[in-house]
């Protein structure tokens, strides 16, 4: 699913900074508030679903 966005960054309290994720990608990922992604950088930004206990079992 090759999707190209630009994103602003946005400050979050005193020293952190936040950047939204595409809505389209949330839904074919089907994410909800709360589960985790990986962030894989080196070089370049990678952003990952990290896969939920009951994806695992098989």
């Amino acid at each position: 699913m090759p999707l190209l966005v630009e994103r602003k960054l946005f400050k979050i309290g005193e020293g952190g900074f936040a950047v939204t994720l595409p809505k389209a990608w949330i839904n074919y990922h089907r994410l909800q508030p709360g589960d985790k992604v990986e962030l894989v950088i080196d070089g370049d930004l990678i952003i990952r679903v990290k896969m939920k206990s009951e994806d695992k079992l098989i």
